[in-house]
């Protein structure tokens, strides 16, 4: 049985049966963290846990293919897949008129608390706006919200992933949350 490491090399590199094994592996892991983001959306009529993560794979699949090196990595890009994933369901599910049925959700993980300055919840679009312009500002800062707030990985995971201390990640979300809420503000959107 290989690695992750070297699963997510091979099937980087176009190799399917590193793919599928890769798949079969992480399917459980992925499927946590669906239906804690569908948990965290309050229940998305229409859409379950196992239907996120096949949906997820489908994007991964065809469109963009695998992306990272690491575990970390992975996971952080399976975190972006499921959210974008999410909110596109939304997106249609709520096309009758901009704002009419916009759904607030805060995003949190069982120990740490990534988005804790969303006490009052977050408009999943404005969300996905301000993260993709964090991921141009600073591509680290992004990935750690990544992880924690969309892959559900705690710090000492990361911290182990990163090769740094969890001080080092305690000190880094400090300043990805505070761009996170600064973009968001910049938007337009009110964060306490």
């Amino acid at each position: 049985m290989h690695g992750i490491t070297e699963l997510l090399s091979r099937a980087g590199g176009g190799d399917s049966v590193a793919a599928n094994e890769l798949y079969g592996r992480l399917y459980p892991d992925i499927k946590r963290i669906a239906r804690a983001r569908l948990a965290e959306a309050g229940g998305i009529t229409g859409l379950d846990a196992t239907a996120l993560v096949h949906e997820g794979f489908l994007r991964m699949a065809d469109a963009e293919g695998l992306r990272g090196t690491t575990r970390g990595q992975f996971f952080a890009y399976v975190g972006r897949v499921l959210r974008t994933a999410v909110i596109d369901h939304l997106r249609a599910k709520h096309a009758q008129r901009r704002g009419g049925d916009a759904l607030f959700v805060t995003l949190s993980h069982a120990d740490e608390d990534p988005l804790a300055f969303a006490q009052g919840g977050i408009d999943l679009t404005e969300l996905d706006t301000a993260l993709a312009r964090m991921r141009e500002v600073d591509t680290p800062l992004y990935e750690l919200i990544e992880m924690t707030a969309f892959a559900g990985m705690s710090l000492d995971e990361i911290a182990q992933l990163r090769e740094v201390s969890t001080r080092t990640i305690n000190r880094d979300l400090l300043k990805a949350r505070a761009l996170l809420a600064e973009l968001l503000q910049s938007d337009g959107t009110a964060v306490s």
